[in-house]
């Protein structure tokens, strides 16, 4: 828990926010070094200003937005040292309600595996989670939970083909250097700057390329056992082939073609049927995978189990 590690925090965030980005398939829309304008305006607003593009944001003012609406509402200065950036960093790119989630998820990763009692998953982190995560031995386990939750749900969002490498190398390089930072099981040196002790003091770092907002509600479509274009594809050939085996049968014994047509289409039916089980099964373990990654109920399965209560799996 070191408040003084805000300033070396935000120099590495900075080194994936530094710049300024307007991309259309961005969803956080106009961005300056990380803040979106939606942000910006409400930062203004709150002191009576104006509101101006956040392109003309100023260095005081980034910083200021930074401690106040993603520091210090993931309470990073509670957390241990390198836990605390990773959740910052987190919290800037996806919001502060997943960041929260990521770490709940992770420390309850963690506390499975040690046989102590689990923590809501209530993506806010309260005094409960915080208590977890300074009671935590192995810091290390849990960031690396948290980076392989945070990339498993980057990586069902409809945007990851387009920005999925850069967040990919974010996601491994902010990783790298919380567990170093931690101290904990990984053997890496503390880097220059971060401080684990209060005596020392934390210097700054330069910027780089911005990086798009990463939000769950950018999250593509869980597949469908029963929707879809492939499950609408069998079950129409399925249903005509049925259809046609039926309408045909009176005519059975007639001739040898045409009952060699007909055992053809019973084959067929049987086939279709089997792939659109197969296929159901499929949709319903992507379903299942997807929902985790993203922290949301699976929809109930199709020809299986009832699947997990939301809260399970927030």
């Amino acid at each position: 828990m070191v408040a003084q590690n805000f300033a070396p925090s935000l120099a590495c965030v900075l080194v994936h926010e530094g710049g300024k980005d307007d991309d259309p398939q961005d969803p956080g829309g106009r961005t300056a070094y990380g803040v979106i304008q939606r942000r910006y305006n409400q930062f203004r607003k709150a002191k009576g200003l104006p509101v101006r593009d956040v392109w003309d944001i100023t260095p005081d003012e980034r910083t200021e937005i930074y401690k106040a609406y993603y520091w210090d509402v993931c309470r990073a200065a509670d957390l241990p040292a390198g836990l605390d950036y990773c959740v910052f960093d987190a919290c800037v790119n996806s919001g502060d309600g997943q960041a929260a989630k990521w770490l709940q998820r992770a420390l309850n990763d963690v506390r499975t595996k040690t046989g102590q009692q689990l923590i809501p998953v209530d993506g806010r982190i309260g005094d409960g989670t915080v208590q977890a995560a300074n009671e935590t031995d192995d810091m290390d386990a849990v960031i690396g939970a948290f980076s392989g939750r945070r990339l498993g749900m980057l990586q069902e969002l409809k945007t990851w083909p387009r920005f999925g490498k850069g967040w990919g190398r974010r996601v491994a390089e902010v990783k790298k250097l919380s567990q170093a930072v931690a101290r904990g099981s990984v053997p890496a040196p503390t880097p220059a700057g971060w401080v684990t002790a209060p005596d020392k003091a934390p210097v700054a770092a330069g910027g780089a390329p911005t990086s798009p907002k990463a939000l769950q509600s950018d999250a593509k479509p869980l597949p469908s056992p029963t929707g879809g274009v492939v499950a609408s594809g069998i079950g129409t050939a399925s249903s005509g082939v049925s259809t046609i085996t039926t309408t045909a049968a009176p005519a059975q014994g007639m001739s040898p073609t045409l009952d060699a047509v007909l055992q053809g289409l019973v084959v067929l039916g049987i086939v279709l049927a089997l792939v659109g089980a197969a296929y159901a099964w499929w949709a319903n373990q992507k379903a299942k995978k997807m929902a985790d990654a993203l922290g949301i109920a699976p929809p109930p399965a199709v020809g299986g189990t009832p699947s997990e209560p939301a809260e399970a799996l927030a």
